[in-house]
C-alpha cells in the first residue's frame, strides 16, 4: 500500500502545504523543501511523527500523468466486499505481479516474458495465463499507485453512463413528472408516460419534419425515473417537509449536564377513553400536558383535562412541575405506589413549540417572575424538543394501549374492538394508575439513551444540584396564573364580569387615585379571589370577589358560558337574578350533556365542569345563597333530542332548604 515513510524524496502534505524530504541528517534532523517555491525548512523526525499522529501530516498521492488519464481509479473499499470471482481474479493478478517483483533483472521482452508467464501459470495452476501486454499493464498500474487494490478489475465501470435522450425529451419528462405528482401523490410511471406522450405530440406540431421528437419507450421512462434521487421521489409524493423528516440524519442533539437545566413541554390526546364517575358513560379522550426533564428523562409534572391545549393547561402543568409531589389519592385501594416522586424545582429553560398557548403575556410574565427562559422551536421542527415528543409516544404505546378503553393510535388497528364499550377507568382512577406506571415502571427501567434508569439519573443529578423553590407556596401561587391589567375604581376592580373589592385596595386608591392601572393575577380554576399589584409595589394584596357564593370555585370557562347566557337574554351584569338563572340553566345543560348518547356532548360536559388532574371529580353546584333568586326564576327544562337519554327536569336540581 502507498504509505508514508521518512525517506529521502518522500512527498507529503503538512497542514495543507506540500513538502519533499531533501535529505536526512545523522542527528535526526530532516531537511524539507517546500514544493511550491523551493523554500528550505528544517524539522526533526520526532516532530514530524508527532504531527502525523495528530493527523496534520499525510502522504501526498501521486498525480496521474496525462498519458495515463484513461487509467481507472483504484478500488478504495475493503476487498472483502467484492464478489468472490472478483477477489479470485485480484489474487491471480497479484501472484503474477509478485513473481515479477521477486525476479531481479528481468526485462519486458516477448522472448523473456513468455517462458516466465508460462512458469508462473504452471506454478499457480492458471489455465488461461495473461499475455505479455496484459501483465505489463498490471505491473505498471501497481508501480504507479503502489497499492495492491490497483489490480482489482473495474468491470463495474464498463458501459456508457450518460443519458442518450435528447435534452428536449428530458425537459418534457421532468415537466410530466412534476405535473403527474402535483395532480396525485400516488401517480405512477404509466401516468407520467401518458402525459409525456401528449407533450411530445404538442411539441412536434411546432417542429418541422426533420426535427420531430421521437417518443421514448415506456421502459426508458422507467429507467429515467429510477435515476431520480430517493429524496426527490419522496418529495414528489409527500412534500419537502416529509422528505426532510424521513431522510434526515439523526444527530446527537442538545446535551445537558444537570437536572432542571432544560425542560421540554408538549401536549397530546391520550389514546384512551375514560368514563364519568356519576353516569358511567365515556367522557372521551383526555388531553395530557407534560413537562419532561431533559437530563434525567424524568417527568417534572403534568396536567390532564378535556379541553384543547390552553394556557390554563400549561399553567397547571408548570405549577405541578415546580411543587414537591404529594401522594396521589388512593381511589383504587389495592394499588399502592412504592416509590416517591422526587422531581420538583424551577427549570432554567422551558422549551416549547409555537402553539398559541405558549405565546402570550401570561406564560411570558410567569416565566419572567420565576426566572425561567422560554425557548421556542423553529416552526414545523418538532425534533428540537424530541425528548418530550418521544416520551409522549412512549406513554401512548406502552401504557395507554395496554389499558381497557384504549383507542389505539390508528383507527384500523381497532378491528371490532369498541373502546367506548370497554372503557372502565374514571379520571381519578386513571390518574392513580398513570402515576403508578410513571414512578414504579417507567422511572425504574433502564433508559436506552441514558444507560441507566431515569430515577437513578435524577438522583445522580440531585446530588450535584439542589432544586430551588419560590420563597413560599403563596408566592408561587401569586406568580402562576392569568395576568391582566385593570383600572382601580371606587367600586373596586372588574375582571371577567366579576367585581372584586376589599380593604386592601384602599391604600392603593389613596396613594395613586382613581383610575390607576394595576397588575391583576387570577387563578383560572377558581375566580373567588385575585392578587393585585400596585404600581412600584413589590408584594401584592389579595382581594376577594364581592359575590363569593357565585365566584368561589367557579372556573374561567364556566364563567364565560354563564355570561354568554346572560348576554343572550340582554341581562345586565348587576342583575343578580339573571346571573343565578343563567348559572342554573348551565347546570341543567351540563346534566343533559352528561346523559347524552353523543360522546362529544359528554366530553363538552366534562370540560364545562372543569374536570382535570387537579380536580378529577369537579362539578357545578348551586350555592345556597342563590336559592331566593332561583325561586323567582322561570322554570326552564332542558330540550330533548332523539339522541338524548331521558334527563331530569328543573325540579330535580332544586336546592334543599
Amino acid at each position: 500500500m502507498h504509505g508514508f515513510a521518512l525517506t529521502k524524496g518522500m512527498a507529503f502534505d503538512w497542514d495543507g502545504v506540500s513538502f519533499r524530504i531533501d535529505r536526512m541528517q545523522p542527528n535526526g534532523d530532516v531537511v524539507l523543501e517546500r514544493i511550491r517555491d523551493g523554500h528550505v525548512v528544517l524539522a526533526t523526525c520526532d516532530h514530524l511523527l508527532s504531527e502525523y499522529v495528530q493527523g496534520r501530516v499525510s502522504r501526498t498521492r501521486p498525480h496521474v500523468i496525462a498519458s495515463s488519464s484513461r487509467t481507472p481509479p483504484i478500488y478504495s473499499r475493503p476487498l472483502v466486499e467484492l464478489p468472490a470471482r472478483v477477489q479470485t481474479e485480484t489474487t491471480r493478478r497479484w501472484l503474477y505481479v509478485q513473481a515479477l517483483l521477486d525476479s531481479e533483472g528481468i526485462v519486458f521482452t516477448t522472448t523473456v516474458m513468455r517462458p516466465f508467464i508460462a512458469e508462473v501459470a504452471a506454478k499457480i495452476g492458471d489455465a488461461h495465463p495473461p499475455s505479455v501486454t496484459t501483465l505489463y499493464r498490471w505491473y505498471s498500474r501497481y508501480r504507479l499507485h503502489q497499492d495492491t487494490r490497483a489490480l482489482v478489475p473495474r468491470t463495474d465501470r464498463r458501459g456508457c453512463r450518460n443519458l442518450k435522450q435528447d435534452a428536449d425529451i428530458l425537459r418534457l419528462v421532468s415537466e410530466a413528472v412534476e405535473e403527474a405528482f402535483a395532480s396525485s401523490p400516488l401517480a405512477t410511471v404509466q401516468n407520467v408516460y401518458a402525459r409525456l406522450a401528449v407533450k411530445i405530440e404538442i411539441e412536434n406540431r411546432q417542429r418541422v419534419a426533420a426535427q420531430q421528437l421521437k417518443r421514448p419507450a415506456l421502459r426508458t421512462v422507467y429507467r429515467l425515473f429510477a435515476r431520480v434521487d430517493a429524496f426527490e421521489r419522496i418529495e414528489l409524493r409527500t412534500g419537502t417537509a416529509a422528505a426532510n423528516k424521513r431522510l434526515r440524519l439523526v444527530r446527537t442533539g442538545v446535551t445537558t449536564e444537570n437536572i432542571l437545566e432544560r425542560a421540554e413541554i408538549d401536549h397530546t390526546p391520550l389514546d384512551l377513553f375514560v368514563i364519568d364517575e356519576k353516569t358511567w358513560l365515556p367522557l372521551g379522550r383526555p388531553t395530557l400536558t407534560v413537562i419532561l426533564d431533559h437530563f434525567s428523562r424524568m417527568p417534572l409534572g403534568y396536567h390532564l383535562c378535556f379541553g384543547a391545549p390552553s394556557t390554563v393547561a400549561v399553567m397547571g402543568a408548570l405549577r405541578h412541575a415546580i411543587l414537591p409531589k404529594e401522594q396521589v389519592a388512593q381511589v383504587l385501594p389495592n394499588l399502592e405506589i412504592e416509590h416517591r416522586w422526587p422531581c420538583y424545582g424551577r427549570p432554567d429553560v422551558l422549551v416549547a413549540d409555537n402553539g398559541l398557548e405558549f405565546h402570550g403575556k401570561d406564560l411570558e410574565g410567569v416565566c419572567f417572575d420565576l426566572d425561567i427562559r422560554i425557548q421556542y422551536c423553529p416552526k414545523h421542527q418538532p425534533r428540537f424538543k424530541g425528548v418530550v415528543e418521544r416520551y409522549l409516544k412512549t406513554i401512548n404505546y406502552f401504557f395507554a394501549h395496554q389499558l381497557p378503553g384504549t383507542s389505539f393510535a390508528k383507527m384500523h388497528l381497532r378491528g371490532e374492538y369498541d373502546p367506548q364499550k370497554h372503557a372502565l377507568l374514571t379520571l381519578a382512577e386513571f390518574k392513580q394508575v398513570f402515576e403508578k406506571w410513571l414512578i414504579d415502571v417507567y422511572a425504574q427501567q433502564v433508559h436506552r439513551t441514558l444507560g441507566m434508569t431515569p430515577w437513578a439519573k435524577w438522583q445522580d443529578g440531585a446530588s450535584r444540584r439542589t432544586p430551588t423553590l419560590p420563597a413560599d407556596l403563596r408566592d408561587l401561587r401569586r406568580r402562576i396564573g392569568l395576568v391582566d391589567e385593570r383600572a382601580l375604581r371606587r367600586d373596586g376592580i372588574w375582571l371577567n364580569g366579576i367585581r372584586y373589592s376589599g380593604d386592601g385596595l384602599q391604600p392603593i386608591l389613596n396613594a395613586y387615585g382613581e383610575g390607576v392601572r394595576v397588575r391583576v393575577l387570577s387563578d383560572p380554576e377558581d375566580l373567588g379571589e385575585i392578587d393585585v399589584w400596585a404600581p412600584q409595589e413589590q408584594m401584592p394584596v389579595t382581594v376577594l370577589a364581592i359575590d363569593q357564593s357565585y365566584a368561589r370555585g367557579l372556573t374561567l370557562h364556566q364563567n364565560e358560558l354563564i355570561r354568554a347566557r346572560q348576554r343572550e337574554f340582554g341581562a345586565t351584569t348587576e342583575d343578580r337574578a339573571a346571573l343565578e338563572r343563567a348559572k342554573h340553566e348551565l347546570i341543567n345543560a351540563v346534566q343533559s350533556l352528561m346523559s347524552s348518547r353523543k360522546q362529544r356532548d359528554r366530553r363538552k360536559a366534562a370540560m364545562i365542569r372543569g374536570i382535570s388532574s387537579s380536580k378529577p371529580s369537579a362539578e357545578i353546584s348551586i350555592p345556597s345563597l342563590a336559592t331566593k333568586a332561583l325561586d323567582t326564576a322561570p322554570r326552564i327544562a332542558p330540550e330533548k333530542t332523539k339522541d338524548d337519554l331521558p334527563v331530569a327536569r328543573y325540579v330535580s336540581f332544586r336546592v334543599k332548604r
